[in-house]
């Protein structure tokens, strides 16, 4: 069970919204399950016409019209919830009453002791991907002309719908269970990115740029400039009282129609990229270097590290690295939460790397690798506290497929640093089994078996094209042979 929160100021919008037809008429059979004692607006349950539409909204609205309550970011709260399609669907009481339970869980309603807020609950037909969901929309001034407390709703949210699942003998959300959800991706980010052109939301491509600058940097300058390089908009925020002390930062992508860009902290690209976890991969960097770099202008730029390097030495050197790696992690239990979301956000870094190397106009399975070890990577807030030993073990492997030159041998080298991220992602795999966190081990799974296989055997194709390089078994860089295949690669599992 997923809740999604968004906040605005138009209450009639919004329901024109959920008992219209949808942006792309999926809306099927849209009708009122629950609502406050209040809303007896004529229309129900499906509120058909502009008329009845302003009516209800009118009612909606009035605690705020009446007491004229100013809510910062918005009056309406607005709150999807929906289930995995393996779920099924619930019945509109069944719904309503997880509505109901939602409501006084947030204390929007009289059981907080309050006045209470008014609200209506809207299901719909399953979504295009087949979720059974309802939608909330709540009046933040209460009837009394008090605003309701929204503070840390989110996760909130999140808390109460574990519990309902349980309750209900639904699936558990396993990032939820265990404290480590990544934020998700809302159904505006996905229309925005429709109407622009853009192959997924901006949120999913800033994120694994952010990843990517700061696996392949050695201080909070060089990821900065890294950033920017990427062309990531980047924007530090400052500590109270001047600019001297940077606290946190957002980022944004440069729009093709020169509208404004729209702005991501780094909490919200996940909880691994906050300014502070960051600094945890830099612990000797220098803080008045760092503001220096914030406060440049211009697209930044990066030392070149391993560009001198020979293709097939900075190729053999990268996947020797995470291969030493894999190995390290055999010995770490799977108790180590903090060393495996260590490993994990290295990994996504190197993938993150390898898509803006191999698939620079469009996301693919380069991407979608990144993405899944992102979510391995999330920690809770008692684990984000521990520090771990030494970070930074997969940034050589980072930097030398960043650096490396195109053509010649570089076909096998990708492939061969795919193959050494594929054993890694086994391992990671293999923990996700022992936590009995079997979706997220599906999903690792998925992603090496079948997507990262098909891209390795693409890759080494390549070496069948008349001065490709190499072919794969053979020597190559400074007098070493390649390395060979692990033991896993071809068993089961990831």
């Amino acid at each position: 069970m997923i809740p999604n929160i968004t906040r605005g100021e138009d209450a009639a919008g919004l329901a024109r919204y959920l008992f219209g037809p949808g942006d792309a008429n999926e809306h099927t059979n849209q009708r009122l399950i629950a609502a406050s004692v209040d809303i007896i607006a004529p229309g129900a349950p499906h509120f058909e016409g502009d008329g009845q539409l302003k009516y209800l909204a009118d009612e909606f609205d009035a605690p705020k019209n009446l007491f004229g309550t100013q809510v910062p970011d918005g009056h309406v709260w607005h709150c999807s919830i929906s289930l995995p399609p393996e779920d099924g669907q619930l019945t509109d009481e069944q719904w309503a009453d997880v509505a109901r339970r939602v409501l006084d869980g947030m204390g929007f309603s009289e059981k907080s002791g309050k006045a209470p807020c008014r609200w209506l609950a809207v299901h719909h037909g399953p979504s295009t991907g087949g979720n059974d969901h309802i939608h909330l929309m709540v009046n933040l001034v209460r009837t009394d002309g008090t605003k309701a407390d929204v503070w840390r709703d989110w996760p909130r949210s999140q808390q109460l719908c574990g519990k309902i699942e349980r309750d209900m003998g639904l699936s558990i959300v396993e990032g939820r269970a265990n404290g480590r959800a990544m934020p998700g991706i809302k159904r505006g980010e996905q229309e925005a990115a429709k109407r622009r052109g853009l192959p997924e939301p901006a949120r999913l491509t800033l994120a694994r740029r952010v990843r990517a600058a700061s696996v392949t940097a050695d201080s909070e300058a060089e990821f900065v400039r890294g950033l920017r390089a990427s062309g990531v908009i980047a924007r530090p925020r400052y500590a109270p009282g001047g600019r001297s002390e940077v606290v946190g930062y957002s980022v944004a992508l440069r729009t093709p129609d020169g509208s404004a860009p729209v702005w991501y902290g780094g909490g919200r690209l996940g909880r691994d990229l906050t300014l502070s976890q960051l600094r945890s991969q830099w612990p000797d960097s220098d803080a008045a270097t760092a503001v220096a770099a914030w406060t440049e202008r211009g697209s930044g730029q990066r030392r070149q590290v391993g560009a001198h390097l020979r293709d097939e030495t900075a190729w053999e050197m990268a996947a020797r690295q995470v291969q030493q790696v894999r190995e390290q992690l055999a010995a770490v239990p799977v108790s180590d939460a903090a060393r495996w979301s260590q490993a994990a956000y290295e990994a996504s870094g190197v993938m993150a790397v390898l898509s803006a190397r191999m698939e620079a106009h469009r996301p693919g399975p380069l991407a979608r690798a990144a993405d899944v070890l992102a979510r391995s990577a999330q920690r809770t807030s008692q684990q984000r506290r521990e520090t771990v030993e030494n970070p930074g073990q997969m940034r050589g492997a980072a930097m030398a497929a960043h650096n490396a030159r195109r053509g010649g041998i570089s076909g096998y080298g990708e492939a061969l640093l795919i193959l050494a991220m594929r054993n890694t992602m086994k391992a990671i795999h293999g923990m996700h089994r022992a936590r009995e966190e079997r979706d997220q081990a599906r999903a690792v799974e998925d992603v090496a078996r079948n997507d990262l296989a098909r891209l390795q055997q693409m890759r080494q194709a390549m070496q069948n094209s008349p001065g490709a390089g190499p072919a794969p078994g053979t020597s190559y860089g400074a007098n070493a042979p390649a390395p060979q295949p692990s033991r896993d690669e071809p068993g089961r599992g990831a």
